[in-house]
């Protein structure tokens, strides 16, 4: 890195503290012929298995104590009625809680205390797996997604996706206005309407709020299927975004949920929930929209050097939606470092703008 840059967030630890996703459960089924795993994911650079343990989920280490073999590799199987996660490599057996159960070939010798992995906060929410690594401050929770169980809505879960890039340049490309007209001209935008208002960003219970009211005007150059409306967004810390849509066309409800994982620091798998009203249009003509704007913005996005937010990029006044989130992500890494107290007042302190 040139010695001009430096990263915009110089500790990352903070981020331990968050629920973030590793998989859909779809993936997560189809992953092992059992449909209960084992699986491998990583999170903030650290290999981690999943495996279902008698119907809980179950995110440890992806490392036998033993011999350090991958337990990904291994299979759910039962020892004294209940699920395991046997190891490929010699057979240790791990219960739901971390602790080997049984060394097959020492069978009759007692189980040293060391016999165990650690283990993770993990929960199966929207079709997702998410898991949280450090539950020591314990203030955080998995994001909002709205109308996820409404009657009458629709509800699509789509495979996650990586991409070469932060989850912090990820969650900028999604709540960024001014790049519509640019890389997605025609798409989701006519170039014509290249500037807009700067808004409202407030916080609140976490999230960053804020509204956009496109020009209704180019609503006739863009494709049908194209979800625009009136936008409104809540913004879950530090990596989701709920994108409530009133659609111009009828007034109906479109919501575009998006959330970034850090696998580690130059990658992100990211997830997407589509929940509309009823329609009577087949989900993949929408999954085919949006994987078509995801292609128009990922070349660009994985373009981006460096991969992390760098302190000497130049903002301007539209930019005030990153500003701030980036004034949020630094706030956060910086109480984190003062313990549970300054953090959960980082993240809980509101701040409303006048409307």
């Amino acid at each position: 890195m040139s010695a001009q840059w430096k990263p915009l967030i110089e500790h990352q630890g903070y981020l331990r503290h968050f629920w973030h996703p590793v998989c859909t459960l779809s993936e997560f089924e189809r992953a092992n012929a059992s449909g209960h795993g084992p699986m491998s994911v990583k999170l903030l650079g650290e290999q981690l298995v999943l495996a279902r343990l008698d119907g809980q989920m179950v995110a440890a280490d992806d490392r036998c104590v033993h011999r350090s073999a991958r337990l990904s590799l291994g299979s759910v199987c039962k020892h004294e009625g209940k699920d395991t996660l046997q190891c490929p490599y010699h057979g240790w057996r791990y219960d739901e809680t971390g602790e080997v159960k049984l060394i097959p070939a020492c069978p009759d010798r007692p189980i040293p205390a060391r016999a165990k992995i650690s283990k993770y906060d993990c929960e199966v929410r929207y079709g997702i797996v998410w898991v949280r690594l450090d539950s020591s401050f314990n203030c955080t929770e998995i994001p909002y997604l709205g109308d996820w169980d409404t009657p009458g809505m629709k509800v699509i879960v789509a495979d996650s996706y990586l991409w070469e890039t932060s989850a912090e340049r990820r969650w900028e490309n999604f709540t960024d206005f001014s790049h519509f007209a640019f890389v997605h001209p025609g798409t989701l935008y006519d170039p014509f309407f290249a500037t807009h208002p700067t808004v409202n960003v407030d916080r609140t219970n976490g999230e960053l709020r804020f509204q956009l009211a496109p020009p209704r005007e180019m609503y006739k150059n863009l494709p049908e299927e194209a979800p625009m409306g009136d936008f409104t967004y809540r913004c879950s810390m530090p990596y989701t975004v709920n994108l409530e849509i009133k659609l111009w066309k009828d007034d109906s409800k479109f919501i575009l949920w998006t959330t970034a994982s850090p696998v580690d620091e130059k990658t992100c798998r990211n997830f997407m929930v589509i929940v509309r009203t009823e329609d009577n249009q087949p989900d993949h003509v929408h999954l085919a929209f949006q994987k078509l704007v995801l292609e128009e913005d990922r070349p660009v996005i994985q373009s981006q050097w460096p991969i992390e937010l760098d302190s000497s990029e130049l903002s301007v006044s539209t930019d005030k939606i990153s500003i701030q989130y980036r004034k949020w992500h630094r706030e956060l890494s910086q109480a984190a470092l003062g313990g549970y107290e300054e953090f959960k007042a980082s993240l809980l302190t509101e701040v409303i703008e006048e409307h």
